[in-house]
């Protein structure tokens, strides 16, 4: 019998050899391989260290260097990546000296092992894989025990221990009670900070949902990406006990994370679709039809009758203008262009958005009525994921960043929300300051937005500019803004009613295997093609004007500059010159023309046209772009200056410094204002913070300190 624990103890020496030799010849070939792919780089990286301390290894090199040990990494990483990372360490010069320890960071992996988030699942764990992804959020760093020392509180034996994940220990090795006690300030801590990754949108078709899945990253690689980022993340899937509410662990359900590898950010955006040599050749093709804008623009909802101006603006928008143009200063230019409609209820704004949002690769949909500013850009905030410590989350613009968001309900968000959307439009950047964190996004992103009037329907007696709920700052942020009034006009109504009929008559013919119905005309370009022009115009077209163009621009800007002048009001400003130059280049685009000429400027001006005669016109029938900017048209200044003189000069005449109510009612109706009006533009300036009521009955200037 006392030959048993003899030939156990054998077997497991003779297990332990084995390991040991499997190591040695691992760590062998990859001394090889790095001599043979590396060297230079890893070079580089020991004379850099500690500031760097990692090289980045394309698995495609260790195929061709050796097929068997890269099929091994993948399907067994944990038995690969030691000897990758013990075989570099060997190759330093002074390896005792490197107190921070050495990575290996493989990425490149494809195929089978790059799956979709929503489909990793049991059959990955243990396994390498890399997930092209979107950052959705990133916790603060936590120091985690890398090299634990324990000391026992009840005998005093010291243990060195190399710590796995939830893997602490607790028994003394000496006296075998629970009674270890870890020694931080002679522990080793390596930083790790988690993120939450999800499926780009453009990889997902239709309403699917997306799935989030949360990655570990450790020591060199953290705080190098922010939510928002398109990364690859080369990772081992791991599990661990799903945690109750109570905080117990549930040890029949886990929960799956990755452990990263590596990490590297990608610049995949709208313009990532594939496209084939022969799709390339239909699109060359297309583009040479004189009427390509128009079949395009037609192609857009075309499920919606009429409104030809909004989608001509829509597909300019789908194309944008030229990006990554630079000022001499080194600031960036808006490429991407943003639009705003504001209609009566049931004139199908939500269809135009839902129809982009379903046309674009990476498109994002929201409801004013349902977001925050936090849900719209980004914010700070405190939650499970970073176990109570501070989380960066991204909102709808900084996920949406390279394709299109459409804000439906856009007049129902708060006014704070709006004043955190100045920053996106502009800029297109998003800016986080909270509890010490300060953080920068990127939300490249077209907007392309829907409201309704104030009172729920336009009122034909207003100006159309005086009836919209949104801030005339951020009015200014919108390349092309388009009213949308349901009028009653016999043909018109025949025709919108016909149109619809005969789609819902050709869908119910479908599903009933009909042999007989009225076609619907199919849009000219088909939603796949169309997606795939864009994507192809986006990718390889960067139009630039060209000097005809510019001067026609120019032209259009002094000859309304010039009839302002001539009625006092200001029909244009500079700002809208970069409008019509973003839509001009994506006239260009949607051509593919890398020269912008008079034919893009055109319909530009053509547009911007409709939206000043539309909105920014007055009474009189001047165009002033105020009435947009600023919600005040000239007639409307210039009776609000007459009531706010009028109560300057009661008020110095008046013994008390206060001017009546009843007199200034009085004064303007001599001034040709009524009093309707007049009670109005009271409540205005009141509004606005130029005058209060110090005591019923009475009205008093604010006086500034610069007055």
């Amino acid at each position: 019998m006392a030959l048993i624990p003899q030939l156990l103890k054998a077997i497991v020496l003779d297990r332990v050899a084995v390991q040991d030799t499997v190591s040695t010849g691992i760590e062998d070939r990859f001394i090889e391989f790095f001599n043979t792919y590396y060297a230079q780089e890893i070079n580089g990286m020991f004379l850099a260290y500690p500031q760097k301390r990692s090289i980045y290894v394309d698995i495609k090199n260790l195929e061709k260097f050796d097929s068997e040990l890269a099929n091994e990494l993948i399907s067994n990483p944990d038995a690969v990546l030691p000897g990758a990372n013990s075989a570099l360490l060997k190759l330093a010069p002074a390896p005792e000296t490197l107190d921070k320890g050495v990575h290996v960071r493989f990425y490149g992996l494809g195929g089978p092992a790059m799956p979709l988030i929503q489909d990793v699942g049991s059959d990955h764990i243990g396994k390498l894989l890399t997930l092209d992804s979107l950052i959705v959020k990133k916790s603060e760093i936590i120091p985690m025990v890398q090299l634990g020392v324990y000391r026992c509180a009840l005998c005093g034996n010291v243990t060195k221990i190399e710590v796995e994940r939830d893997n602490v220990p607790e028994v003394c090795p000496q006296c075998k009670r629970r009674a270890l006690r870890q020694v931080n300030e002679e522990s080793k801590f390596i930083n790790l900070q988690r993120i939450a990754v999800q499926d780009p949108l453009e990889k997902l078709k239709g309403n699917m949902p997306t799935w989030q899945l949360e990655v570990w990253l450790e020591d060199d690689m953290v705080n190098r990406q922010q939510p928002g980022d398109r990364v690859d993340v080369t990772g081992v899937l791991r599990i661990r006990p799903r945690r109750t509410a109570h905080g117990k662990q549930d040890k029949s359900q886990f929960t799956m994370f990755v452990d990263a590898v590596s990490i590297m950010a990608t610049q995949k955006e709208f313009s990532e679709l594939e496209i084939s040599q022969e799709e390339e050749k239909e699109i060359r093709e297309l583009a040479k039809d004189p009427r390509i804008f128009e079949k395009i623009s037609k192609s857009i909802a075309p499920s919606i009758y009429g409104y030809d101006e909004i989608k001509k603006a829509m597909a300019l928008q789908l194309f944008g203008g030229t990006p990554n143009k630079k000022l001499v200063d080194g600031s960036l230019i808006r490429s991407d262009i943003h639009i705003l409609l504001i209609g009566d209820p049931g004139s199908a704004k939500t269809r135009l958005l839902q129809s982009i949002t379903a046309l674009v690769p990476k498109g994002i949909y929201v409801s004013g009525k349902s977001t925050t500013s936090a849900g719209l850009t980004a914010a700070a905030e405190r939650d499970e994921f970073s176990e109570g410590g501070w989380t960066l989350r991204a909102g709808a613009l900084v996920l949406g960043s390279g394709g299109e968001v459409s804000i439906d309900e856009f007049d129902k968000i708060s006014d704070d929300d709006k004043s955190a959307l100045l920053e996106a439009m502009e800029s297109q950047t998003i800016s986080v300051a909270k509890a010490g964190i300060v953080a920068r996004f990127n939300a490249k992103t077209s907007i392309l937005a829907a409201a309704n009037p104030r009172m729920g329907r336009f009122d034909p007696n207003v100006l159309p500019a005086e009836q919209f709920d949104i801030p005339a700052t951020l009015l200014s942020r919108f390349d092309l803004i388009f009213p949308i009034r349901d009028m009653i006009d016999e043909t018109l109504d025949r025709n919108i009613a016909h149109h619809i009929l005969v789609q819902h008559a050709a869908a119910g013919a479908q599903i009933a295997e009909a042999e007989s119905y009225e076609q619907v005309e199919a849009p000219p370009i088909a939603p796949e093609m169309l997606r795939k022009y864009v994507a192809y115009a986006k990718r390889n077209v960067n139009p630039r004007l060209s000097p005809e163009a510019m001067e026609r621009i120019q032209k259009f800007y002094l000859e309304l500059r010039k009839l302002g002048l001539r009625s006092g009001t200001t029909p244009m400003t500079p700002r809208q010159i970069e409008g019509l130059v973003r839509l001009a280049e994506a006239s260009a685009k949607s051509r593919l023309a890398e020269i912008v000429d008079v034919r893009d400027t055109e319909i530009a001006i053509g547009l911007v046209n409709h939206m000043l005669t539309t909105l920014a016109v007055e009474r009189g029938g001047a165009v002033n772009i105020d009435i947009l900017m600023t919600g005040f048209s000239k007639d409307k200044i210039d009776r609000m200056n007459i009531i706010f003189g009028i109560i300057g000069r009661l008020e110095d005449a008046a013994p008390e410094k206060m001017a009546k109510y009843e007199t200034v009612l009085e004064e303007a109706e001599k001034a040709g204002i009524d009093r309707g009006t007049c009670r109005k533009y009271i409540d205005d300036l009141n509004k606005n913070g130029d005058i209060y009521t110090p005591k019923s009955g009475f009205l008093k200037r604010v006086r500034h300190e610069a007055e």
